[in-house]
């Protein structure tokens, strides 16, 4: 049988945790979204293909 001790604490639990929940989920998300990342990401995938395809292009069968 359930005594009232339990029944607060699980009561807590059910409201705390989906709060405490929603806070790491929607902190998550605004630390990804930090502006300029898209910009800075694309800038340096094209650098790093730029730079491959400079180390391979005298390579027989490479095709550039």
């Amino acid at each position: 049988m359930a005594t009232g001790d339990d029944v607060n604490y699980w009561s807590i639990v059910t409201v705390v945790g989906p709060i405490l929940l929603a806070l790491a989920i929607a902190w998550a998300i605004m630390r990804n979204r930090k502006a300029g990342r898209v910009e800075e990401t694309e800038r340096a995938t094209r650098d790093n293909y730029r730079a491959e395809q400079r180390a391979h292009e005298n390579e027989p069968g490479s095709g550039l």
